[in-house]
């Protein structure tokens, strides 16, 4: 997150506070500032304010969200939210009438992760930059797992692999064992614009459509059969891609595919050596 602009009225300065004149009731905000000064798609934000009459004051992101307050006098007051938009997003605060007190644009950067898989003695990192603007949800989805302890899918493995077609990972640990912790199933956001190109990373799910939780695939070449065709023939629901020219991009994933498989019980495409996710942490 990038402060971009603080100044609502004469007399204000700094590069993290705002200020604006009084409102409805009294109400006047004489500091405004957010933390951290760097902040992610996905991350909490927490505005405070300071100056007169905010007992009763409001805050929100636009777009993103409505702040919550967590503490509010008089002379101060204290939001937070999850920012789930990106781009040029102002933070304001209103009075108890709805009339802008005071406000400040922040930037947010489109989410990145980047994901470390080891095969064998070998290992290679990619860089995945997710698109909210098209699949918000499944987005959202994929970063509050990367973001629960030090990611939920580290020690994860990729359990199918078809050449010539998606590698599929998320819900598995050493030995197949189901990964617990799941969180409730999102809807599919299939019919979003996006296509199962080579490279692009899609949720997968069971035969009902609104199904996913934590596992995902990449595309290894286009796979039109992929997409959203109709209701009746949903697809799958694309929401970011692998950047192919960051650290080793593409390359991860051909890799994979190229790996020996085997029909284990229930997994009958399963790497015979073990491929595993190693790390995968937001970059921004």
């Amino acid at each position: 997150m990038r402060i971009l602009s603080t100044l609502l009225a004469l007399g204000c300065a700094g590069l993290m506070a705002a200020c604006g004149g009084g409102g409805d009731a009294g109400a006047s905000v004489s500091n405004m500032s957010a933390t951290p000064s760097t902040i992610g798609y996905g991350k909490m934000l927490v505005v405070n304010v300071s100056g007169s009459g905010l007992a009763t004051s409001t805050a929100s992101v636009e777009p993103g969200c409505t702040m919550t307050p967590t503490s509010r006098s008089d002379t101060a007051a204290a939001f937070t939210c999850r920012v789930l938009a990106t781009g040029d997003l102002r933070v304001r605060v209103r009075n108890n009438e709805g009339k802008e007190l005071a406000s400040l644009r922040i930037d947010v950067a489109i989410p990145q992760v980047s994901m470390t898989v080891k095969q064998g003695a070998a290992t290679g990192t990619m860089v995945i930059e997710l698109d909210p603007a098209a699949a918000p949800k499944t987005a959202e989805n994929f970063m509050i797992y990367v973001n629960t302890g030090q990611c939920f899918y580290r020690d994860t493995l990729f359990h199918r692999v078809i050449p010539n077609f998606v590698v599929q990972a998320g819900g598995y640990s050493n030995g197949f064992t189901p990964k617990t912790g799941l969180g409730p199933p999102i809807v599919l956001e299939s019919n979003n614009g996006l296509k199962n190109l080579r490279g692009t990373i899609a949720m997968a799910r069971t035969d009902e459509p609104n199904s996913a939780t934590s596992q995902f695939y990449f595309n290894v070449k286009d796979n039109p059969d992929l997409d959203y065709k109709s209701a009746e023939n949903p697809g799958y629901a694309v929401f970011g891609r692998i950047l192919p020219d960051v650290q080793d991009g593409l390359k991860v994933i051909d890799a994979i595919a190229a790996v020996a498989t085997q029909a284990t019980p229930g997994f009958p495409n399963a790497p015979v050596e073990n491929v595993t996710i190693s790390a995968c942490s937001q970059l921004r």
